[in-house]
């Protein structure tokens, strides 16, 4: 939990300095910036998300069979 709590805030002090940057021109500029930042974010979005709903939702496949007889 203190990891997931760790990147949200380092996630955001990225946002808040790409937004600052975007101000003031600086990566934004680069030809191909927008799109590999684009997909490199919805990267770790699938990716953050399938860890967490392997981790903490799906349950076993004999999650059922276990109280049967």
């Amino acid at each position: 939990m203190r990891a997931l709590i760790a990147g949200a805030a380092a996630a955001a002090t990225l946002v808040s300095r790409a937004s600052s940057a975007a101000d003031a021109g600086g990566w934004h500029d680069l030809p191909g910036f927008d799109l590999v930042l684009g997909l490199a974010a919805c990267a770790a979005i699938v990716f953050v998300s399938k860890w967490l709903g392997r981790r903490f939702l799906q349950r076993p496949e004999s999650y059922y069979d276990r109280d049967s007889p």
